[in-house]
């Protein structure tokens, strides 16, 4: 039986175990956030929404989204549960079905790696259990970057564009892309479609009440002390840095915060512009390197984030996609385990309250970012010196 076919099969069959998954499961805490906040936008409006809570730091388009997920449900809560991760569940799918094509074009990835991405545990507990759009949100960063492969700075601009209308995080990735067009003097091309694709969904908020949708929508930052830096500095002890934070970090959170989100944004930048000039294939490592930059040194941290990384680093390397997929399925058996209090899974809603036993767990994926961070570095560090020795030779 031919690869395709076996990748097709395997992606069928995940879909199709997801959609059970959703039939039958609550799903997390963050299920119970949409259903409230789509049930406050159904009856109030959107901007009430954002005005009535800080905890709503969502987009546009996924706040009217929740709300017609209420509509269609009649505010029925098992309905809503199924309705709200269908997207996510179908992204999953489409996300492969754009893969294989890929493969037919390029040959990459191979056959057994895209094998395992269509029957991934993770996108399986993210998208089938969790209950959130971030699956929807990686599929559109895949999508722009197969644009650039297929030199269409467009519909580039078009895909990043509506992944920003999803979750906010892809406008990290933005330096990559644009330098990547910039030096192929297509910027333009690219900037405008994305721009106006990204101001045309946050308009309503964005001019009505700006500094609300700024603060909460730009300013989320996830809960401190849950992973990596921030959760080594929590076991610390030290009285400032050991509270488990949402919305009220300390003087010394905040300080901490605030520098690791600019190194981000600063080593985001170093990373595109020092790889602008590289083949168009090489993009998906310019994103892997990018998002594990993120990933090592976010000060906050939630379990479905691990979904982004997934189509960039399949693409971008093989082997490191398997350590990150095996280490994230893991870690995230571990926590919605934990959260749903065992199995057989149906809700997981005590998240933060039992954190110190799903916290450690989040290490594993951590340090295999770290080490893929580590490693590209040194390779970095190795190519100028590969370079000297071959000319003196």
């Amino acid at each position: 039986m031919k690869s395709r076919v076996i990748v097709l099969l395997l992606a069928l069959a995940a879909l199709a175990a997801k959609i059970y998954c959703a039939t039958t499961t609550i799903g997390t805490s963050d299920v119970v956030f949409f259903y409230k906040f789509a049930g406050t936008i159904h009856a109030h409006g959107l901007l009430a929404m954002y005005q009535a809570t800080q905890f709503f730091n969502h987009t546009p388009l996924v706040g009217w989204f929740s709300e017609a997920v209420f509509a269609l449900s009649h505010g029925d809560r098992h309905a809503f549960a199924f309705y709200l991760r269908l997207p996510a569940i179908f992204a999953d799918f489409l996300g492969v079905i754009a893969l294989l094509w890929f493969q037919e074009k390029t040959g990459r990835p191979n056959g057994w790696a895209l094998a395992i991405y269509a029957a991934s545990p993770v996108a399986f507990m993210v998208s089938g259990y969790h209950g959130n759009v971030d699956s929807v949100m990686a599929f559109g960063v895949l999508l722009a970057a197969l644009a650039c492969v297929l030199e269409r700075p467009a519909l580039c601009g078009l895909c990043l564009g509506f992944a920003c209308n999803i979750k906010i995080i892809p406008l990290i990735l933005v330096p990559a892309f644009f330098f990547f067009w910039w030096h192929r003097k297509q910027a333009w091309r690219f900037a405008i479609p994305s721009a106006l694709t990204v101001l045309i969904g946050w308009s309503y908020p964005l001019f009505t009440i700006p500094t609300v949708f700024l603060k909460d929508v730009l300013g989320y930052g996830s809960f401190w002390g849950v992973w990596g830096i921030t959760y080594a500095l929590r076991l610390t002890g030290n009285p400032a840095l050991s509270s488990l934070t949402f919305d009220t970090p300390t003087p010394a959170q905040s300080a901490i915060i605030t520098g690791l989100k600019v190194l981000i944004v600063l080593l985001a930048l170093f990373v595109a512009w020092r790889r602008r000039k590289m083949e168009p294939l090489a993009i998906f490592q310019t994103l892997a390197l990018i998002w594990a930059v993120f990933f090592v040194f976010a000060p906050g941290f939630g379990a479905q984030y691990l979904a982004w990384l997934m189509p960039c680093f399949l693409l971008a390397n093989e082997r490191w996609f398997v350590w990150l997929t095996g280490a994230s399925s893991v870690a995230l058996f571990v926590f919605y385990n934990a959260i749903s209090n065992g199995m057989p899974w149906n809700q997981g809603f005590t998240v933060h309250k039992i954190a110190d036993q799903w916290t450690p767990a989040l290490v594993l994926p951590w340090l295999v970012l770290t080490a893929f961070l580590v490693w590209q570095v040194r390779v970095a560090m190795a190519k100028p010196l590969m370079h000297l020795e071959t000319q003196v030779g």
